[in-house]
C-alpha cells in the first residue's frame, strides 16, 4: 500500500511540473474534464494519457537556408520527428491536473549543424469552486526549431518559458467571463553558428508581460463568440535592444467554431496599438487578424486563413514589419480514404521605417522595404486509420523584395503525418 501511495505521489509531483496552452480557445471547466474522460483512454496509474506522434517535412529542401536566388543555394534531405504524451490527473469533479512532454528532433543528412533536438514541457492546474467559479495557472518551457516569422530566413531555435493564470465565471449555458495574465520570455538561437553574439538573440530576446479580459458567449450548439480586450509590455533583454521596449492595446472578437464537424476553426478581426517607447520609433495602429477556418460540403473541403499583426524585426536597423497573409485552401474527397489537399498563400511585409541593408560590399538605406512571398502546395492524403492521414506534398515558395538580397526560391518535396483527415 505505501508503495503504492508513493507511486501516486510521484506522479502528482510529474503533473505539477507542466500544461497545455490555449488562445482564444477557452474552454469550459465541465466540457474540459467530460473531454478528457472520453478521449483519454490509456491509463497509467491515475493518469489519462493522449499520446500523439507527429511526423512532418519528410523529404527534400532546395533551399534550407533560403538563400538569395541565383545565389548558390543548399538543398539536402530534412525530416521532423515530435512524439507528444498529454497526461490528465481528475480529481474528484473539480480539479484537474495536467501535464504535457513534447520532445523533437529536427533531421538534415547532410547539414550536420542544423541537426537539433528540443523538448517541450508543460503543467498546469484547474479548478471549479461554488460550481461557477473556474481558477487556473500553467508553467511551460516550449522550444522548437522552425522559422518562428515570417521574416527569418532559415530555422531559428526559439524558446518560450513563462506562466499564465486565469480566473472566469462559468454559467450553466457555457457563457464564461474573466481576467487573464500571463508573463513570458521569449529566447532565440542560431544553431548552425554557435556564434557568442548572436544576433536573433540581441535583437529579439525579450519578456512580455500580459493582462486581458475575455468573453465567451455561446452562440449555437458548440460555436461561441468571443470578445477580448488586452494590454501587453515589452521588455528587451539586452542593453543595445532597450530601445525596442514598447507596450500595446489589443482589442479582438469573432466566432470560435468546434474543434470537430464540418466547420472548424476561429475567425477573429480586431484592432491593436503599439507605441514604441523611444519617440523617434513610429508606432503602429490598426487592423489585426487571427482567423484559420475550415468548412466541410460533401466531397469539398474549403479552408481559409487571414493573419496581420506587427512583428519585430531580427534586422539590427529595423524595428518591426506589418506582417499579413492570406490563404486559401482545400480538400477532395475522392474516396472516403484518399483525398487531394492543395493550397495558395500569398503575403507580404511592410517596414514602416528606413533601414540599412549591407549587399555586395555596400550598404543600401531602403526607405520602405517590402517583401513580397506566395507560397503553393498540392498533393495527395490517404487514410491510415481513423481521422489519422498519410500525406505527400509538393510546396513551392518564392520571396520578391524592394530591397537587395532577399528575393528567394525554395522547393520542397516530402511526406507528412495528419490527424485531420
Amino acid at each position: 500500500m505505501m508503495k503504492k501511495l508513493s507511486c501516486y505521489a510521484a506522479l502528482l509531483l510529474f503533473v505539477l511540473g507542466g500544461v497545455c496552452l490555449s488562445g482564444q480557445s477557452y474552454q469550459n471547466f465541465r466540457e474540459e474534464y467530460d473531454g478528457i474522460r472520453e478521449r483519454a483512454r490509456l491509463r497509467l496509474g491515475p493518469l489519462r494519457v493522449i499520446p500523439v506522434f507527429r511526423l512532418s517535412e519528410v523529404g527534400y529542401d532546395s533551399n534550407v537556408y533560403f538563400r538569395e536566388e541565383g545565389s548558390e543555394v543548399v538543398p539536402d534531405f530534412t525530416a521532423t520527428f515530435s512524439p507528444e504524451a498529454r497526461g490528465y490527473w481528475l480529481l474528484g469533479s473539480s480539479v484537474i491536473l495536467s501535464v504535457t512532454e513534447n520532445p523533437e528532433y529536427l533531421f538534415y543528412a547532410k547539414e550536420e549543424g542544423l541537426r537539433a533536438f528540443t523538448n517541450s514541457f508543460s503543467t498546469g492546474l484547474r479548478m471549479l469552486a461554488l460550481r461557477s467559479f473556474s481558477l487556473s495557472a500553467n508553467y511551460h518551457v516550449l522550444s522548437h526549431v522552425r522559422r518562428a516569422t515570417s521574416e527569418l530566413d532559415q530555422r531559428i531555435q526559439d524558446t518560450l518559458t513563462g506562466g499564465t493564470a486565469g480566473f472566469f465565471f462559468e454559467t450553466p449555458r457555457g457563457t464564461a467571463v474573466g481576467f487573464t495574465g500571463s508573463i513570458e520570455d521569449f529566447r532565440y538561437k542560431d544553431v548552425a553558428s554557435g556564434a557568442p553574439d548572436d544576433i536573433y538573440a540581441l535583437a529579439l530576446d525579450r519578456r512580455e508581460t500580459s493582462a486581458a479580459v475575455e468573453l465567451y458567449y455561446r452562440v449555437f450548439s458548440e460555436s461561441f463568440f468571443f470578445a477580448i480586450a488586452g494590454w501587453t509590455r515589452y521588455e528587451f533583454v539586452f542593453l543595445e535592444s532597450a530601445w525596442r521596449d514598447a507596450s500595446s492595446f489589443e482589442v479582438s472578437a469573432g466566432l470560435r467554431f468546434p474543434l470537430l464537424g464540418r466547420a472548424r476553426g476561429k475567425l477573429s478581426l480586431g484592432w491593436k496599438s503599439f507605441q514604441p517607447e523611444s519617440p523617434e520609433r513610429k508606432s503602429f495602429s490598426g487592423l489585426v487578424a487571427a482567423t484559420d477556418v475550415f468548412f466541410r460540403f460533401g466531397r469539398l473541403g474549403i479552408n481559409l486563413g487571414y493573419v496581420r499583426d506587427n512583428t519585430f524585426s531580427y534586422n539590427e536597423s529595423a524595428y518591426y514589419y506589418i506582417d499579413g497573409r492570406i490563404r486559401a485552401g482545400f480538400a477532395f474527397y475522392i474516396a472516403p480514404f484518399f483525398r487531394i489537399d492543395g493550397s495558395v498563400q500569398s503575403g507580404t511585409m511592410d517596414y514602416p521605417e528606413p533601414q540599412e541593408i549591407w549587399y555586395g560590399g555596400e550598404v543600401f538605406v531602403i526607405d520602405r522595404r517590402e517583401d513580397v512571398h506566395r507560397t503553393f502546395s498540392v498533393g495527395p492524403v490517404v487514410r491510415i486509420a481513423g481521422t489519422v492521414g498519410l500525406g505527400l506534398t509538393y510546396n513551392f515558395y518564392k520571396r520578391i523584395s524592394n530591397a537587395p538580397g532577399f528575393n528567394v526560391r525554395r522547393n520542397f518535396v516530402g511526406a507528412f503525418l495528419t490527424y485531420e483527415f
